[in-house]
């Protein structure tokens, strides 16, 4: 049978005290080690639970400002792509404005000629017409305008009414047989040519005569050439190039991360989530392709005047669209920026919030840790006093 080791009253304080010490010290040296003085649910449930809420709310919204972040980029990418976009577009402008200028400088711009071959010419004076009737000019742009033609007049009568008529010229030009005709023709020594030209840039000039061969009594064949004399030809082939690139542009290099927000239909609307509470903004998308915007190339070909002018006018409503789209984008980046920085601060206040919950104070506790070790070796120092009575029983047997 074993007998029970008998301690004093004074040894098992003294030990209990020395354990609670230990256990204490060991608590210490950890909070010193993590620098919390919570590092469980055990060292204070309310503490720890109430520190997990708020550092899972700060991490979900790490994860929304990331999106946020990008958000922003796409907004920047779109906004730069207009800003390169209305810069074409102002390009456009002067292009077709250059056009304009080419097409006032021109004298000879669509000329109907054809040779007088009727007898009696003298110094450009062309005998009288031998029927009598109507020639209507119509230009493709711009207002018609009849000529009444009296049966024995010149045709030195029909050119004055032309050249009083707004919009139109004409002459009589006398062929050398050196001199040429817009085509290139040669004009024929001896020969007279009527040149019908209109004097504003309105486009190619048509004739009609309504008497039976009222053309031919002006010596005017049914087949008499038209000539078209645009403005400079390099006008049209700049403006077609830069309203390419403007396409190119918008729907081949505005994309980020797969979503384009100026294509219209081939983009995606940007929503951005700012809380797992529902708050959102949603970025419309919008469609500055050249389709959307009217920059036509068929109907604005600024080789002639009414081009030029449907030009400009297109030019006018697609800078107001770039003008809209870019103050709607330049809105919602303002609005997910604040945001932004609003989410940051707030991530911020909650990781503080939960480590002013768990957070130990080192001064504290290293003072605490230099008491502890101080009554440990108290404790140790009073058992040893304690045991002194069993080793003076211990000297009777020596």
């Amino acid at each position: 049978m074993t007998q029970a080791v008998t301690l004093t009253a004074a040894m098992r304080a003294n030990l209990l005290s020395l354990t609670q010490t230990g256990n204490q010290l060991s608590s210490t040296q950890l909070q010193l080690a993590t620098g919390n003085k919570v590092n469980s649910a055990l060292d204070n449930p309310v503490e720890y639970f109430a520190a997990q809420a708020l550092n899972s709310r700060a991490s979900s919204l790490s994860a929304l400002l990331d999106g946020m972040g990008q958000a922003v980029s796409n907004l920047q990418n779109a906004s730069q792509t207009l800003s390169s976009i209305t810069t074409l577009v102002n390009q456009l402008t002067s292009i077709a404005n250059q056009a304009n200028q080419d097409l006032q400088t021109i004298t000879t711009q669509n000329i109907l000629s054809g040779s007088l071959a009727a007898s009696g010419m003298s110094s450009g004076t062309v005998a009288a017409i031998g029927s009598s009737g109507t020639v209507v000019l119509t230009p493709t742009t711009g207002t018609q305008a009849t000529f009444t033609i009296v049966t024995a007049e010149t045709v030195n009568t029909l050119v004055n009414q032309i050249n009083a008529t707004q919009g139109f010229s004409a002459a009589i030009v006398m062929g050398t047989g050196s001199n040429t005709l817009p085509d290139g023709q040669t004009m024929t020594a001896g020969l007279a040519y009527l040149e019908i030209t209109s004097t504003n840039g309105d486009g190619t000039i048509s004739t009609a005569g309504s008497t039976a061969g009222i053309l031919t009594a002006l010596g005017l064949g049914a087949s008499s050439s038209i000539y078209t004399v645009g403005g400079a030809a390099n006008d049209q082939v700049n403006f077609s190039n830069v309203v390419t690139q403007i396409n190119q542009l918008v729907t081949n290099d505005a994309n980020y991360q797969g979503n384009n927000l100026l294509s219209g239909a081939a983009g995606n609307n940007l929503v951005v989530s700012f809380s797992n509470a529902g708050s959102s903004i949603t970025v419309n998308k919008v469609d500055v392709t050249t389709a959307a915007t009217g920059l036509n190339l068929a109907a604005q070909n600024v080789s002639t005047a009414g081009g030029v002018t449907a030009a400009l006018t297109a030019i006018t409503t697609a800078l107001t669209t770039l003008q809209t789209a870019a103050a709607s984008f330049s809105n919602a980046l303002s609005v997910i920026q604040t945001r932004q920085d609003f989410t940051t601060n707030l991530i911020n206040t909650l990781q503080n919030g939960a480590t002013q919950l768990t957070i130990a104070d080192k001064n504290q506790e290293g003072a605490s840790l230099l008491a502890l070790q101080t009554q440990q070796q108290l404790g140790i120092e009073a058992l040893s006093l304690s045991s002194q009575a069993n080793q003076s029983v211990l000297r009777l047997f020596a």
